[in-house]
């Protein structure tokens, strides 16, 4: 008996794959859902399931119009040093840095599939601190690496994200309606840095800014975290300052 999934020169939902795949890298402007399906000749059906596994796997990126580009993951399969390798190597001595000037929890995160990941992380010396760990997942809404994440996007793709994930209410203080979050997004925008008032976790408090990438697009974000009789709004907005300036010194050493 034949296997279905299977043809004389291999599998075929991977050379339908593979198909796609070079036909999207072949443009810089990439390809609508309905002219990829003509040009590589399948049912758009077919073509939609592939490319939703692909960018739920971070191979591809979907621009605000619709359309489909390669992402760097898969430029980073071929790197000898991934973008995000680079960030972590230069912003580790720029963190603890900061750790050491401000006693308290830093983060380093990007966005992947909707949702904020921690990629770095120095905790706060003091026996009470906001602990974190490499590989934690945040949702954008709550939090202020991911509200900095979403403020470097156009509002047509903020609103696919949050509609991707949803805006669950976490605490008393989350904003869950969408229209809220986009004003919110537009303020962070606006003054360059981002802030979680106990709206991921309760007794915590957090600050966030960009990192700029190579391109000039926001790359990450890094934020202060700390527990609210600690971290009061002053203390917070008197933080922005430095934090923001690390994140300058972080892009320049992204630059090279």
């Amino acid at each position: 008996m034949t296997d279905q999934a299977t043809e004389p020169g291999g599998v075929r939902v991977l050379h339908k794959t593979l198909d796609i795949l070079e036909t999207i890298k072949a443009t810089e402007t990439g390809f609508r859902l309905a002219d990829l399906a003509r040009k590589v000749e399948l049912p758009k059906a077919t073509v939609y399931r592939i490319l939703t596994t692909l960018e739920g796997r971070g191979y591809l990126d979907r621009a605000p119009d619709g359309s489909y580009r390669m992402a760097k993951k898969l430029f980073d399969l071929q790197r000898a040093a991934p973008l995000e390798q680079v960030l972590t190597r230069v912003s580790q001595p720029l963190m603890e840095r900061l750790v050491g000037s401000c006693k308290e929890t830093v983060n380093l995160g990007l966005l992947d599939a909707g949702e904020v990941v921690v990629i770095n992380t120095v905790e706060s010396p003091q026996a009470v601190r906001m602990s974190s760990k490499i590989g934690n997942r945040r949702f954008l809404h709550s939090t202020a690496l991911g509200k900095v994440m979403l403020a470097g996007l156009v509002d047509k793709e903020v609103m696919r994200l949050l509609k991707l994930k949803g805006t669950p209410k976490l605490t008393d203080e989350t904003l869950t309606n969408k229209a809220a979050v986009l004003a919110e997004i537009q303020k962070v925008r606006q003054q360059g840095w981002a802030l979680d008032n106990q709206e991921n976790e309760l007794e915590g408090r957090c600050i966030g800014a960009p990192i700029g990438g190579p391109d000039g697009h926001v790359l990450a974000a890094l934020s202060i975290s700390g527990p609210v009789f600690r971290m009061s709004m002053e203390r917070a907005a008197g933080l922005v300052p430095e934090l923001k300036g690390i994140c300058v010194e972080i892009s320049r050493g992204i630059r090279g």
